[in-house]
């Protein structure tokens, strides 16, 4: 459940959570904080669990249904924030157990955090290192150079093909964010609004996938085939014109749409991060 890899990361192993721990103190990783810190993830899942049905059959909670989980108050606050009433608070919830992960490693004293939540990440480094990142999309790797001025500890990806539902067409919506738990809300937010009618898109209700789903009722992407550069351009269009309304409401930092082999980013010119390099 919980394991020390070779090159001192830690790895969680416990259902939903697929999270790497990646914590450094003085230059040097230091598993041991990683341990301690995973321990803590696990008792707030456990405490999570317990307030799962209720969190799929109500999408409009609030602060006072939380109770004691600290982490359902993330995914709360972060949706509402998001301003997509269609949303559940289980849109944030890998972001918030990495923005968790984050919180408790600096309590523990490390210097350099990046967590790895099955690609929802949160990131910080308090000694004022740059901190890259990798985002594989399409066969590529999108690298991303974050300033630790920026105040962006939060860098999550929806999408075709993700661990969630989507209701657009993007092959990966990036959001970069103050918090993982803003960003994997809105990366679901401007992932469901890159999206255009056509006939090569394959959709069917969420719950002929998943009886559980927390979102029946709602047309969800199986497949993209083929579309014309016309259908491509409006998709990318409507889920950036999303993303940049958040930039401006200051809810987010900033965003990187994919769709097949097209790449928009917003906002075009940052001082804070790059789109540094493209590996095929």
């Amino acid at each position: 459940m919980i394991e020390v890899l070779d090159n001192k990361k830690v790895f969680i192993n416990n259902g939903p959570i697929q999270m790497v721990l990646d914590i450094s103190l003085n230059g040097k990783r230091e598993p041991e904080i990683g341990i301690e810190v995973s321990k803590y993830v696990l008792s707030e899942f456990n405490e999570l669990a317990q307030y799962t049905p209720y969190i799929k059959s109500n999408k409009c909670l609030n602060a006072k249904d939380c109770g004691d989980s600290i982490v359902l108050k993330k995914m709360v606050d972060a949706v509402c924030r998001s301003g997509d009433c269609s949303l559940t608070p289980l849109a944030a919830v890998a972001g918030s157990f990495s923005d968790l992960a984050l919180e408790k490693s600096l309590e523990f004293g490390a210097e350099r955090v990046i967590i790895n939540n099955g690609g929802d990440i949160a990131l910080k480094d308090i000694t004022g290192n740059i901190i890259k990142v990798g985002i594989p999309v399409n066969n590529k790797e999108l690298v991303l150079s974050i300033d630790s001025q920026s105040k962006i500890n939060g860098i999550c990806t929806s999408g075709i093909g993700g661990r969630s539902f989507t209701k657009g067409i993007a092959t990966a919506s990036v959001v970069l964010g103050e918090t993982a738990a803003m960003a994997d809300a809105c990366a679901t937010c401007i992932g469901n609004a890159a999206d255009v009618e056509s006939d090569g898109i394959v959709r069917c209700y969420a719950e002929e996938i998943d009886s559980e789903t927390d979102i029946p009722g709602n047309l969800v992407t199986l497949s993209v085939g083929e579309l014309s550069k016309k259908e491509i351009y409006r998709a990318l269009l409507n889920g950036i014109e999303t993303a940049e309304k958040l930039y401006n409401e200051n809810i987010i930092k900033g965003s990187i749409l994919c769709i097949k082999d097209k790449i928009v980013m917003f906002p075009e010119n940052s001082s804070y991060f790059t789109l540094e390099k493209i590996y095929a």
